[in-house]
Formats: structure tokens, sequence, C-alpha cells
């Protein structure tokens, strides 16, 4: 089994760079998944302990993602961290009553970033 990592479905090329850049310097591992892909495989694939994700993704249901995590008893309890515009709060709301751990503004997760991954990596939430 890999070393424990944090599973990201940002299909943004730029944010997805800045996580994964991130999270290379602070020597956590991550994986990109792509929008539809199984998140609850990809967790048990790759020994994932957090799933962050984009709630803006276009052409998939990131809450679906949540749902299959949740839905497995191998990953029910794998930590997922959300984030939106901070003008779409319906989606806060959607992501939370599916399961998210937490949710933040595109802002204050960028602000967070480097904490967040380093908990998230660790298997703890701030």
């Amino acid at each position: 089994m890999p070393d424990p990592c944090v599973l990201l479905l940002v299909p943004d090329l730029f944010f997805l760079s800045k996580v994964a850049s991130t999270a290379r310097d602070l020597g956590v591992r991550t994986v990109s998944l792509l929008p539809g892909e199984d998140a609850a495989a990809a967790t048990r694939l790759h020994g994932a302990r957090a799933l962050i994700v984009d709630l803006g993704l276009e052409g998939a249901d990131p809450i679906a993602a949540a749902a299959s995590l949740r839905a497995d008893p191998e990953t029910a309890s794998v930590r997922i961290v959300g984030f939106f515009s901070h003008v779409e709060t319906s989606l806060r709301d959607r992501a939370l009553a599916a399961g998210f751990d937490l949710v933040l503004p595109r802002s204050r997760f960028s602000a967070d970033l480097p904490f967040l991954l380093r908990d998230l990596s660790s298997g703890r939430l701030p």
C-alpha cells in the first residue's frame, strides 16, 4: 500500500497546480482525479486520507463523489473538504448536507491551504 495521500478533484489547471505545488512543498503526496472518476475506488487504490473537491465542477457532480465515499464502509471515514465561489452559498449547504467535513469559500481555502494539506495528510482536520 502506498503512503497515504490526498485526492484532488480540481479540474481547473491553474488552481490544481497551486494545490499540487503547495502539497509538494510540504511533502504531501497528492493524486488528481478526473471529473466523474470513482472517488471511492481511487481512495482504496491510493490509500487516500482525504479528498479536496472544487464544488464548482462542470460536467461532474461533486456531491455524488462525496456520497460514493460515505456509502462505502471502507472509505466512509475519509475527510472531504470542498471549496466554492463565495456567491454560491447553496453549494456550501448542499455539500455539508452530503457529508463534506469542511466547506470553505475559495479565498479562505487558498489562504489556509498549507495548514489544510498538512492536517489532511496526517488524518485530521483543523
